[in-house]
């Protein structure tokens, strides 16, 4: 075991809260002040079929879970400026394992700011509530993630060739239960990076992320569970320019993590992705999405787990009211880094295929009927297990 470093550390502050909170209680009587806002009321309901609900291998229980949405989104352009507002009242409601009922309301803001044609940016914050899936999370309780955001972002770009960027973005995720493999946290992130616009409309932009991180817990040196981190994350991204037929998009990243005392923990990967869309027919399109992914799972036999996925997809429009999906995916989760000697490996093979009919009778109201059928397979026995899940749903918006 590394000996811990013990260094003083500094408290996360909100530097943008006050300001997100200023500017954005003024957004919707600015937005409402002129007739030609665009307002957007939408509602649903859902119904789905779950035959494995906590995700067990053995002792399966099944339960139908009705989701309903509620929600009003205002995209109002005033001068240069533009602000988008999205809220939205959530209810889950579970037939038989009612403990795990909840409601949130959900929300998304920003002001798309712009100073000069040249110096452009977005303020935003966002606060999203779900449940933690029991893929991980091996509890038979309810375990509620509560994620919020708060980002301010700048570009300078004088001659719409090459663009400057900086920012802040604040990040707080908690958690209604003890997850320590997934725990909860606060973080600071510095963004900074620099976008190449090509003649022919595509992209190429640096980014890096400096992140400084507190867990919401007490050291534990049993355990080796911290209570804080740092992170440093380079990517390069790349953007083909659209066309009629087909879109590219690519990233390669470095990230670094680095822990506050227990050194033991500290990891470092390669990580990225690359998606393709192509329209094959008039009526079909296919796309591709190659994927690697690096995420903290702290326990005795990891620290972290590195994802590599495939996901392939194909929509066929019948008609203009009548579309199907189809889409399989193939993924393999090592959790890497163990922390004590003698702990066995973890990897999980996930496989998964799912389809969908959707009917939009007319263009405020549509109806859908999907259908996924996965399943783990585990070094360990234990973790592995497989479910069915059918869902109908329906979905009313409307404009003004």
């Amino acid at each position: 075991m590394s000996f811990p470093r013990q260094f003083p550390k500094k408290r996360v502050k909100r530097p943008i809260q006050c300001w997100l909170t200023l500017v954005l209680s003024t957004m919707p009587c600015i937005g409402l002040a002129d007739e030609f806002d665009t307002l957007q009321f939408y509602a649903s309901v859902n119904r789905a079929y779950d035959d494995n609900l906590f995700r067990v291998r053995n002792n399966q229980r099944s339960d139908q879970i009705t989701t309903s949405t509620a929600g009003v989104k205002l995209d109002k352009t005033y001068s240069l400026q533009r602000f988008i507002v999205d809220v939205s009242y959530v209810d889950y409601k579970y037939q038989t394992s009612d403990f795990l009922d909840f409601d949130t309301v959900n929300y998304d803001a920003k002001w798309l700011w712009s100073l000069t044609p040249s110096l452009t940016g977005t303020l935003s914050t966002s606060r999203n509530r779900t449940l933690n899936g029991f893929n991980d999370f091996r509890l038979f309780t309810q375990n509620i993630r509560t994620v919020d955001v708060e980002q301010f972002k700048a570009e300078y770009s004088p001659y719409k060739v090459w663009a400057l960027i900086a920012g802040l973005t604040q990040t707080d995720v908690q958690n209604s239960q003890t997850f320590n493999a997934i725990a909860q946290y606060t973080a600071t992130a510095f963004d900074y990076g620099a976008r190449y616009n090509y003649a022919s409309g595509s992209t190429l932009t640096f980014l890096g992320h400096k992140r400084d991180g507190q867990f919401q817990r007490q050291l534990n040196f049993g355990s080796l569970f911290d209570n804080g981190f740092t992170e440093d994350e380079l990517e390069l991204d790349f953007a083909l320019k659209p066309t009629g037929k087909s879109n590219l998009s690519s990233k390669l990243a470095y990230i670094s993590r680095e822990y506050d005392n227990f050194t033991v923990r500290d990891y470092d990967a390669w990580i990225g992705y690359i998606r393709y869309d192509l329209l094959l027919t008039g009526k079909i399109k296919a796309n591709l999405d190659l994927s690697r992914t690096a995420s903290p799972f702290e326990t005795d036999y990891s620290t972290y787990t590195l994802t590599d996925a495939a996901n392939l997809g194909l929509t066929y429009l019948f008609s203009e009211k009548i579309s199907f999906m189809l889409s399989g995916r193939l993924a393999q989760r090592d959790f890497r880094q163990a922390v004590k000697a003698g702990q066995a490996s973890r990897s999980d093979d996930e496989q998964s295929i799912s389809g969908s009919v959707s009917w939009r009778p007319i263009k405020s109201i549509g109806f859908t009927l999907s259908s996924i059928k996965s399943n783990r397979r585990s070094n360990s026995a234990y973790r592995d297990f497989e479910y069915d899940d059918l869902t109908t749903s329906v979905m009313i918006d409307l404009k003004i």
